[in-house]
């Protein structure tokens, strides 16, 4: 999607016709075209942070992103499968001497869902599901909300078990 001022130029053409000195006027009319690239810039900036934060709110699902291209700057906003990697969802590193056993309890057709996504990506069910959660648990170690880094092996008073709320992936 294109990213274009002229409608948001174009918006104060009715408050200039306004102005019955021509010569006030054309001052004005010059004034904004000259303003025309700070305008620009703050929308696209405005997009950008938009963009941050289409990307930190959707888990790695989605990436947004603003490029410049010679038609102007654009923005382009592509769906991800869970196997891909995210800036916003980096996959965490852990000692794979250290494996324990889950049982994981899913309904049948999430169960289902997940097993298409581990084959569209061309793992294991069981590789695609430590994926998800180890860049959930990446994305989520980094947020100051849960205030605790990966290092931070407090257990509080959760009785030496932590616990992740809310849908991962």
């Amino acid at each position: 999607m294109r990213i274009d001022i002229a409608p948001i130029l174009a918006a104060f053409d009715d408050a200039l016709a306004l102005i019955e000195d021509g010569e006030q006027r054309a001052r004005l009319e010059r004034v904004l075209r000259a303003a025309a690239p700070a305008v620009e810039a703050a929308a696209v900036g405005l997009v950008r942070s938009a963009a941050a934060e289409v990307n930190d709110a959707s888990g790695g699902a989605v990436r947004a992103e603003v490029v410049h291209t010679a038609d102007g700057p654009e923005l382009r906003v592509e769906a991800l499968s869970p196997m891909e990697p995210s800036s916003s969802a980096p996959d965490l590193e852990f000692d794979a001497s250290e494996i324990e056993r889950l049982t994981l309890r899913l309904p049948a057709e999430l169960k289902e869902i997940a097993a298409i996504a581990a084959e569209q990506a061309g793992v294991s069910l069981n590789a695609w599901l430590t994926r998800v959660v180890s860049q959930e648990a990446g994305r989520r170690g980094r947020s100051s909300r849960y205030g605790r880094d990966r290092g931070d092996h407090d257990r509080g008073d959760h009785g030496g078990s932590q616990t992740l709320k809310g849908w991962i992936g």
